[in-house]
C-alpha cells in the first residue's frame, strides 16, 4: 500500500461515524519501555472500551500508525468501510 496515514483515516472515520460522542468513545492509549537510548513505544486504540489495534516501533508516529492500520484492518473485517 502507499505511504497513508492510518491514524488520520482512521480518526475520520470514527468521527464521521459518532459525531460529536467521538471523543468519548475513542481513546488512544501509548506506553514506552525500555532504556532511554532503546525505547519502545507501544499503542492501543480503544472504541466504546473495546481493544482494537496494538503496534509498537520505535517511535510515538510509528507505533501510532501501526496500530491504527491495524484497527482499521480489525474494523474492515466486522465489516466496515474506512474510506482512504
Amino acid at each position: 500500500m502507499s505511504t497513508t496515514h492510518f491514524a488520520m483515516r482512521l480518526n475520520n472515520y470514527l468521527q464521521g461515524r459518532y459525531g460529536a460522542s467521538f471523543a468519548a468513545r475513542f481513546k488512544y492509549e501509548e506506553t514506552s519501555s525500555g532504556p532511554q537510548n532503546l525505547t519502545v513505544w507501544a499503542g492501543t486504540y480503544l472504541i466504546d472500551d473495546m481493544k482494537y489495534g496494538e503496534g509498537s516501533a520505535t517511535n510515538k508516529k510509528a507505533a501510532k500508525e501501526a496500530a491504527a492500520q491495524k484497527t482499521i484492518e480489525m474494523l474492515e473485517a466486522e465489516g466496515h468501510t474506512v474510506p482512504i
